[in-house]
């Protein structure tokens, strides 16, 4: 016998969507933080808005139009506008890796891969963990969407991700193919309306 499924409160949804007009941005001229640990992923300072910039201007259109396809039709929410409050280059060199961290101060986050081989380390969520008393850890036969812990999803040049900001993300497993570049950003939304419904 087989049930319907019906999934009941996701934590979020991800959405990947492809640029098939994808174009190269030169980099080359920017300045990029190295961070102590050799390992980590460089980035540009992630308080200037770098998608204001010309050279990304035809790629800010993309992502601005993903941006509102996800709200409008993924989460369908009520609000007046919306701003991309950062956003910012990442530069990972082959074993780098990214630590698992979630995004503060934004309602939507988002990664599009400037350069990236799907043989790279994937891109990884981690299930935010609900501790209740007591907590039982029980074994499974097979990772379902109902069980799983984490999800990868491989990165590719031209492909975006948008996704909940406080949901867990980066890659842990070292980068082996190569550079990897990515253009991070946050979304903040205008206009909420009310702050509390009944």
């Amino acid at each position: 016998m087989q049930g319907e499924i019906r999934p009941l409160f996701p934590a979020g949804a991800l959405v990947r969507y492809v640029n098939q007009g994808h174009q190269p941005v030169s980099i080359a001229d920017l300045k990029f933080d190295q961070s102590d640990d050799s390992s980590i992923t460089s980035s540009t300072d992630s308080g200037v808005n770098i998608l204001e910039e010309p050279r990304f201007k035809k790629l800010t259109e993309f992502i601005n139009e993903c941006i509102t396809d996800y709200l409008d039709n993924i989460v369908s929410y009520k609000y007046d506008s919306y701003t991309i409050v950062h956003a910012w280059v990442n530069r990972a060199a082959e074993g780098n890796i990214q630590p698992m961290h979630l995004h503060g101060n934004s309602i939507i986050s988002g990664v599009y891969y400037l350069q990236a081989d799907k043989s790279n380390a994937p891109l990884i969520f981690e299930k935010i963990e609900i501790n209740t008393s007591p907590y039982l850890a029980i074994s499974t036969r097979k990772q379902t969407l109902f069980n799983a812990n984490r999800m990868a999803f491989p990165a590719e040049t031209g492909i975006c991700f948008l996704f909940p900001s406080n949901i867990r993300h980066g890659y842990d497993i070292p980068n082996t193919c190569g550079e990897r570049i990515s253009l991070a950003f946050n979304v903040m939304l205008n206009g909420l309306g009310k702050f509390y419904y009944l």
